[in-house]
């Protein structure tokens, strides 16, 4: 997928999921797919009830049957990117928060919620 591409139609595998996740930094979020976006929260931050999105977000599965996600955040310039296996409930989290700070961790996978 080039960067001019976007994404119309998300992926059916993932719509309706939330993921509860935190990094080996000891941040948790919780990440929502739904039909219109994605959301999420910032559990460990100081408003952990507050969802921020929807955003738009690009996706593809890779050969490995992982789920490769990116997302940018109008408004605040965050630009993110997770890499989510879920045979092995691991999420890989890379970010650059307000176009200067640098995310890059693993996280593992606590819960996987589906309606």
């Amino acid at each position: 997928m080039s960067c001019s591409e976007k994404t119309e139609n998300f992926p059916d595998k993932l719509t309706d999921m939330e993921i509860l996740y935190t990094y080996t930094g000891g941040n948790t979020y919780a990440v929502k797919f739904e039909s219109d976006g994605l959301s999420y929260q910032f559990r460990s931050g100081k408003n952990p009830d507050k969802w921020w999105g929807k955003f738009e977000y690009n996706h593809l599965l890779t050969r490995k049957n992982e789920h490769f996600v990116s997302w940018f955040e109008p408004g605040y310039g965050d630009y993110v990117t997770l890499l989510i296996n879920f045979e092995n409930k691991i999420i890989y989290g890379s970010a650059i928060i307000k176009g200067k700070i640098v995310h890059f961790q693993q996280g593992n996978i606590q819960e996987i919620k589906r309606p």
